[in-house]
């Protein structure tokens, strides 16, 4: 008898535990391997909106939520439940300000959370917000980050980048003076 409870134990561990909610294979998270990638994500969403005073959607209008090519309603980007690689198009619940409920990724969730209303929807394909002068510019008037795989435009647009890099210089200019000795001693090096 003994062994019985012993095999039956040891078959519900590892590989070939099933998530309670739908029976697709269970992942192991946080010690926790009874849930399938979707509704671990699904009780993270529910947690996240119960801590932000929220409205806490149950897993069946959840499900109803999540469109069935995993596009972000928003951006068009395919999304992913769980993917510690690429954390910006993770699905995650969207309140918008409306009332009504959305899935969309991450990057986007951001993006909503820093606009005036709703108005995030409504920035046309090649334009942003500055963060700094808050209004919506096209991103050729933005400086590229280069410091990441694929470059991608700065929060503030370049004549805000220009002023906060102005005033900066004004109140460190021991820092500036130093930052501009490092770099042409750098080009020097480097024989330009």
């Amino acid at each position: 008898m003994k062994y019985r409870i012993y095999s039956m134990m040891k078959s519900l561990k590892g590989d070939d535990m099933k998530c309670y909610i739908c029976g697709n294979q269970a992942i192991k998270k946080n010690n926790r391997s009874n849930l399938c990638e979707k509704h671990y994500r699904f009780i993270q969403m529910q947690k996240t909106a119960k801590g932000d005073k929220k409205y806490v959607p149950n897993i069946f209008e959840l499900e109803k939520l999540v469109p069935k090519d995993m596009k972000c309603q928003d951006c068009g980007s395919i999304m992913h439940w769980i993917d510690d690689t690429n954390r910006r198009l993770g699905a995650v619940l969207q309140h918008y300000r409306n009332g009504t409920l959305g899935i969309t990724c991450l990057s986007c969730n951001t993006k909503h959370g820093l606009m005036v209303g709703d108005s995030y929807k409504d920035v046309p394909i090649g334009h942003k917000l500055c963060r700094s002068c808050k209004t919506i510019k096209p991103l050729d008037l933005f400086y590229k980050r280069k410091d990441c795989k694929v470059p991608y435009p700065m929060t503030k647009c370049k004549q805000c980048n220009h002023e906060a890099h102005k005033q900066w210089r004004i109140n460190n200019p021991e820092k500036y003076i130093a930052s501009n000795k490092k770099q042409n001693d750098a080009r020097k090096l480097k024989g330009g």
